[in-house]
């Protein structure tokens, strides 16, 4: 008889695979990725990964889904409650360093992707994955303000652009183990971001 899912102890197998995966990928890099070594590290049997994934590239097209639907979730949560506040966008960029920040271990699985698929162009993308609704909420929310604000059609990609790569830095450089600095960074994100991000 095949064993149902609700059989293991683990809450939910599938989302621990997932993130003993991207463990794994930080520890030992994708190449000794396998599905039966993350079966071991969650204590089910070799054949129990196959339930949720035929192959090591659907695994992997899940762990990166996971992290941006997490990332998603969160920055829409900061959309509802600041969504009349004119710090909407500061607080949208604060949400997205401290993600990452608080979960180094997606942050260095995203960047090491090569097919993440995002659309700088449209304004409302036909790309229909997680990554492109997390980008989308900092995108339609930057666009609303830059209109607003009187900003060329022309110019407002190249300002969203910067915007993405302030955070995207941002992210980098409060990761890095050897950057001194002597202010408390959680503390200084929005004031750097306004900084920044002033409309002109």
């Amino acid at each position: 008889m095949e064993k149902s899912k609700k059989s293991y102890h683990h809450g939910n197998l599938r989302e621990e695979l997932i993130e003993k995966g991207i463990e794994m990928i930080n520890e030992v890099g994708e190449e000794k990725l396998s599905l039966r070594r993350i079966a071991k590290m969650c204590g089910v049997s070799n054949a129990a990964p196959y339930t949720y994934f035929k192959k090591k590239s659907d695994l992997l097209e899940a762990m990166s889904d996971y992290i941006w639907k997490i990332l998603a979730m969160e920055l829409a949560k900061t959309r509802k409650k600041y969504e009349n506040s004119e710090n909407l966008l500061v607080k949208l960029g604060k949400t997205y360093v401290m993600f990452f920040c608080e979960n180094h271990e997606y942050y260095y699985f995203i960047i090491s992707r090569s097919n993440t698929k995002i659309d700088l162009l449209s304004e409302f993308s036909e790309i229909e994955n997680s990554n492109q609704s997390a980008f989308n909420i900092l995108k339609s929310e930057a666009t609303k303000v830059l209109q607003k604000a009187d900003v060329p059609n022309q110019a407002i990609q190249d300002k969203i652009i910067a915007m993405w790569a302030l955070v995207q830095g941002l992210v980098t450089i409060m990761i890095m183990n050897d950057i001194t600095y002597s202010e408390i960074w959680e503390e200084k994100i929005e004031e750097i971001i306004k900084s920044v991000c002033i409309v002109k």
